[in-house]
């Protein structure tokens, strides 16, 4: 609860923009919860706003609210992401932004927004493909990859404007999980036993999470732990929780007969992860001695 509330209360001080954008898109100065739509445009405000200043962002803004009346249904349904787009490409086909700019703007947004493991389509917030999260949750993984984007650890393709939902999207992911297959080899080299699982699918705040059936001192007392795009995390005390800054989770499954998020236990009496924010592999690889 602490590190969400920062959060927000970060982002409506250094991202401003981006807030505003938010609450607005959501019809709400205090949202409980955003879906990836909401999020893609505004993500696309604060980039502009960024990389091209206030006039351009203005523009922006006073596109979207036309693209968004044009994209309303009588029954008051928006086509937020429909608008968000036809805005950046009137932006483009206008002069104010190139396109290899308008380009990079929407592959940013496009992969910040996501907030669930459909990494090729943005959703809303109805039906069986809805996409939301709270909106604390969601602004704490935006703005860490928005982080990443500005200091050059994570860095994208160009995302040509004409992209259509559910086709192939190619991102060129963090500078530190882009190991090579080789160079995990090299790293794995002083582990002489590993094993790989799969992710049982999205969970708390949209990562990737795995229930694994031994607990963590029943392999080793240290870990290398290694996701199927190379980010590797070293877990030395396989008896206690491990957490990192970027949403990582280890619990050993040792039971405490506690709960919440301080006890070693867990439900199947196992380990259990999460993946980092924002990293979709849905395998991980453990390695131990």
């Amino acid at each position: 609860t602490e590190t969400a509330v920062s959060a927000t209360e970060s982002s409506s001080t250094d991202r401003p923009g981006l807030v505003s954008m938010l609450h607005e898109l959501a019809g709400n100065s205090n949202p409980a919860s955003v879906n990836e739509e909401q999020m893609f445009a505004s993500v696309l405000y604060d980039r502009i706003l960024n990389s091209m200043g206030e006039d351009v962002a203005e523009q922006y803004s006073a596109l979207l609210d036309e693209k968004l009346l044009e994209r309303t249904r009588a029954d008051g349904f928006i086509y937020v992401e429909d608008a968000a787009r036809a805005a950046l490409k009137e932006l483009e086909s206008s002069g104010a932004l190139t396109t290899v700019e308008a380009e990079t703007i929407h592959a940013q947004a496009f992969q910040a927004a996501q907030l669930d493991d459909h990494t090729t389509a943005l959703y809303d917030s109805r039906g069986d493909t809805k996409s939301i999260a709270p909106t604390a949750t969601a602004m704490e993984k935006v703005l860490d990859m928005l982080l990443k984007f500005d200091n050059g650890e994570l860095t994208s393709d160009r995302m040509p404007l004409s992209y259509q939902q559910g086709n192939p999207v190619t991102f060129s992911g963090l500078s530190q999980s882009s190991t090579s297959t080789a160079e995990i080899s090299g790293n794995s080299a002083g582990y002489s036993n590993s094993e790989t699982f799969t992710s049982y699918g999205v969970r708390n705040g949209g990562r990737q999470a795995w229930r694994i059936p031994e607990s963590g001192p029943e392999y080793a007392n240290k870990l290398m732990i290694v996701f199927k795009d190379g980010h590797t995390v070293y877990v030395n005390d396989t008896s206690n929780n491990y957490r990192e800054s970027d949403g990582f989770v280890f619990k050993p499954g040792m039971d405490d007969g506690g709960e919440g998020s301080n006890s070693t236990s867990t439900s199947h009496g196992g380990i259990f992860l999460h993946a980092p924010y924002g990293n979709n592999s849905q395998k991980a690889t453990l390695f131990w001695s």
